[in-house]
């Protein structure tokens, strides 16, 4: 099946994340520091160009996020944090976030994340060690709590547990998908799980109690997580995960842009011009057969330029590319929209701005827990050097930093 072209808006850069809100358009964040919003395209398309631009960024817009309806978070390579009111006139000469985020030491952030009235980002590597940062969405001038030693390169991915606002995921290109608890107060203490995998490109939870890897170098895991309703004892063994290995030729693709919630999977070929849509279902985490499934297919796609975001709303489908244009596509069957999380009620995630008071006693871990992480951080020095020679083959697959 096949995905016809109704609509292009031409960017001027690199388009690398798209947000959709219902009452402002799509928005696109741009490796030239700008934001754009464009209207939506109907079944027949619309006229092209942009409803608004402004410079939200010195550098790259290197995450979007959605906090509720009207406001709209960002983080740039100028190693800030801005919040934006979308009601507001934006335009270049006079827009102003609503609130502003930084670090003490000037590292550009990577990625982001809204969850349980807090606001999580994650910095580039700078010396020994990247930092990921939280601040209350209610009071976002201080941050409450900063993870300066739980990785080693840059953070590139983080997520909120959908339903548990204890529980905070992150990912990195030193290879580890980390999970923190964030009753405990101690860094080490709060660092519940890792997984040590791949250069991680995204990750997220597929469901309660699952966790999906997806890397630089295109391999694919999804892993249990760790059981924290019962006391643990010694004889508490970990959880095998299920390794996919490099999905691309089961795929039939040459990267694959990202998985998507409710269910799924854009991949993309750059010599055959080519871009693919799958459907999965998070529970049943068929990925092993996704090859032998239909696809729509969005013909030419964006040329043999990098695809770096997809959205689906209303029942069409945007894409934004390296070849700095987001385009539209009317789709040959009906597909729900994309959405922030696999599981959970996406309007009470958005709007819920009620930080969950945290419970500060200690729960009881056993001895196996702590040496596997240490086991963990031990093992990073051979990976990290293998993550950067990628890194410089494969440029396209990270964020223009």
């Amino acid at each position: 099946m096949n995905a016809q072209l109704i609509q292009s808006y031409g960017c001027g850069d690199w388009v690398l994340n798209l947000e959709c809100f219902d009452s402002h358009g799509i928005v696109a964040g741009m490796s030239n520091g700008f934001i754009k919003l464009f209207p939506f395209a109907d079944q027949k398309g619309l006229a092209g160009g942009s409803l608004s631009s402004f410079k939200a960024h010195d550098g790259a817009v290197n995450k979007l996020i959605a906090i509720n309806e009207n406001t709209l978070a960002s983080c740039g390579n100028d190693g800030m944090v801005k919040i934006w009111d979308l009601r507001q006139p934006l335009k270049s000469d006079q827009s102003q976030p609503i609130a502003v985020m930084k670090n003490q030491r000037g590292l550009p952030f990577l990625s982001l994340d809204v969850g349980h009235g807090l606001i999580a980002s994650g910095t580039a590597l700078k010396g020994q060690d990247s930092e990921l940062i939280l601040w209350d969405l209610k009071n976002p001038d201080t941050c409450i709590r900063t993870f300066k030693d739980s990785h080693h390169d840059d953070i590139t991915e983080i997520r909120f547990h959908p339903t548990r606002s204890d529980l905070l995921l992150s990912g990195s290109t030193d290879g580890y998908v980390n999970i923190y608890d964030l009753k405990m107060e101690d860094e080490e203490d709060a660092l519940l799980q890792v997984i040590n995998f791949d250069s991680i490109h995204s990750a997220n939870f597929l469901s309660e109690n699952r966790i999906y890897s997806l890397s630089h170098m295109e391999t694919l895991l999804v892993d249990e997580l760790v059981n924290t309703t019962i006391e643990e004892t010694e004889g508490v063994v970990e959880s095998t995960p299920d390794k996919y290995g490099d999905v691309r030729e089961k795929w039939g693709c040459e990267y694959v842009v990202d998985l998507y919630a409710p269910g799924y999977i854009c991949c993309g070929s750059n010599t055959k011009r080519e871009l693919k849509l799958f459907h999965f279902d998070p529970l049943k985490e068929d990925f092993a057969q996704l090859g032998n499934t239909q696809s729509i297919k969005f013909p030419e796609a964006h040329g043999d330029e990098v695809v770096r975001d997809m959205a689906i709303y209303n029942n069409i489908v945007y894409t934004a590319g390296e070849d700095s244009t987001v385009k539209a596509w009317k789709l040959p069957c009906n597909l729900t929209e994309t959405t922030h999380t696999f599981f959970g009620s996406q309007k009470q995630l958005r709007n819920n701005e009620n930080r969950h008071e945290h419970k500060h006693e200690h729960e009881h871990k056993h001895e196996h827990k702590h040496e596997h992480k240490h086991e963990h951080k031990h093992e990073h020095e051979h990976k990290h050097s293998h993550k950067h020679n990628h890194k410089h083959k494969h440029p396209a697959r990270f964020k223009p930093y």
